[in-house]
């Protein structure tokens, strides 16, 4: 009989422990831009689970009271959340401070150009793999990009979608590149612009791949951004 009800206790809690798992949903944003960040992993201290923030900075997770969440993303310290008493019943909204590094009195970034360039070879090894290159498709770059290209593999005649996943690859690169350069840190540290401001600011006047690799010092793209700014303001 002893036995039994020892079971019973067992099932009971056990029942009781899964009943209080649910799926807890966040929003993440960066302290200073006070926009939200894309792609931090949030992982909960049990059962093993985690998911990454997307474009709008939201994300969401399997947990229960007592787990402690940790947020990583590159560019950014570490953050940890223990999901106690009120906060389980709502959105939890999370604030991440980044790691920011100074050029000439004026906030630059992040995101290192080390940890653009890590990145770059992350993007191009998954590209590699999934068109199924069994040599490297790209070579060593000398021009600040992270990349060369093995032009007379992708140009031939038996190559032609590859050749349009390798235009794919141009492009995300391309776009990683400006995201790099025009980031929100360095817009907010000249412009003092915030949230939805600085937002919509930076969708107005984001600019192109190929005038950024022609203005290739910080202090052109400072112009640049002043003079929009001016702009923007009349507006």
């Amino acid at each position: 009989m002893y036995k039994l009800l020892l079971i019973l206790s067992v099932c009971l809690f056990s029942i009781s422990a899964r009943a209080q798992d649910s799926y807890f949903y966040g929003y993440v944003k960066d302290s200073i831009t006070e926009l939200p960040i894309q792609d931090a992993h949030v992982a909960a201290s049990s059962d093993d689970t985690s998911d990454y923030t997307n474009i709008h900075g939201l994300f969401v997770i399997k947990a229960h009271q007592g787990d402690t969440l940790t947020l990583l993303r590159v560019g950014y310290f570490s953050q940890k959340i223990v999901l106690e008493g009120g906060i389980l019943s709502d959105t939890l909204h999370i604030t991440m401070i980044p790691k920011t590094h100074e050029l000439e009195s004026v906030i630059v970034s992040s995101y290192s150009y080390e940890d653009y360039q890590a990145d770059s070879v992350d993007r191009r090894r998954y590209y590699e793999q999934a068109i199924g290159y069994a040599k490297p498709l790209f070579d060593n770059a000398n021009t600040g990009a992270g990349l060369g290209i093995s032009l007379d593999r992708i140009f031939s005649h038996r190559q032609r979608n590859k050749k349009r996943a390798f235009k794919l690859f141009r492009e995300v690169e391309e776009e990683k590149y400006v995201d790099f350069r025009f980031n929100p840190i360095l817009v907010h540290s000249y412009t003092g612009l915030k949230a939805d401001s600085l937002q919509q600011f930076m969708n107005r006047y984001r600019p192109s791949y190929r005038w950024l690799r022609e203005h290739n010092r910080q202090v052109d793209l400072l112009y640049y951004i002043n003079a929009k700014l001016k702009k923007y303001f009349r507006q």
